[in-house]
């Protein structure tokens, strides 16, 4: 039977964290958690006597950001027994049995390396604000990577054997590693995103995307020059898109998000 890692690093958000904890905690896949405590200040305790599934909590003594605790968090990941690994963020909050259907689909599918979902994004107080919907297929992907991540990072889940292959995050980026490392993956391997609403994903002032968004996007932009394809167009768009973007406030943000693809 396939086993997942679930991957949630932490910063400051106890709270955040069992919320996140408990919806995954309650589904009935395979799995533990391997969570990363960031450096945070009290550390992080988890009641783990009341948790389900086992609990792996991997704690550093100062703050070293995402992209260093999510490596070391695979480095544990890659001396266990998994299959794949699940990303999480703190504070996201699972539908359905979300981990499940996407094990069920990496198993059916062995030449896919990562499968994703839709996200519904919503405010602190759990109101929607839009819908994130994946493209399907890897053609899909691949001509969406370009212009933004074609994943929602905490709805995905990536096969191990593939990401051992292609190497762990980047530490030259503190942000946006994610929208990197799914660059690396989509290129080298076949990919795919469920089309259903698998997340809850929070997005809120405080948040890294919005707080240090023009940061975000410059190592966004940095992503895309890093893995421009000449011959394609969509390298082109893509890094004025980001240019685009950086001038907007965020309210505008929001109603070009919902005009480019995204819903309510």
């Amino acid at each position: 039977m396939s086993k997942v890692a679930v991957l949630i690093p932490v910063f400051n958000q106890a709270e955040d964290l069992m919320r996140t904890l408990d919806s995954v905690d309650r589904q009935d896949a395979n799995l533990e958690f391997v969570v990363v405590d960031d450096g945070s200040q009290p550390p992080i305790e988890i009641p783990t006597h009341r948790m389900r599934h086992p609990v792996h909590l991997i704690a550093l003594q100062e703050n070293q950001g995402c992209t260093v605790a999510r490596n070391i968090g695979l480095s544990h990941i890659f001396k266990g027994d998994f299959d794949y690994v699940a990303l999480q963020d703190a504070g996201d909050t699972d539908v359905g049995e979300r981990m499940a259907k996407q094990m069920r689909y990496l198993d059916l599918h062995p030449g896919i390396a990562v499968v994703g979902a839709w996200a519904q994004y919503v405010d602190r107080d759990g109101t929607p604000l839009y819908i994130y919907k994946a493209p399907p297929s890897t053609h899909e992907i691949r001509s969406r990577m370009p212009y933004v991540s074609a994943f929602a990072n905490p709805a995905s889940m990536i096969r191990l054997s593939a990401l051992e292959q292609v190497g762990v995050y980047d530490p030259a980026y503190p942000i946006a590693s994610d929208y990197e490392i799914f660059f690396r993956l989509t290129r080298a391997f076949d990919s795919a995103n469920l089309q259903e609403i698998l997340i809850n994903k929070e997005d809120h002032p405080n948040s890294l995307s919005l707080g240090r968004r023009r940061r975000s996007l410059w190592y966004r932009l940095r992503a895309q020059l890093q893995h421009f394809a000449f011959p394609s167009i969509h390298s082109y768009l893509g890094v004025l898109w980001t240019l685009f973007l950086m001038l907007l406030p965020y309210r505008w943000v929001l109603t070009v998000k919902r005009w480019r693809g995204y819903a309510h």
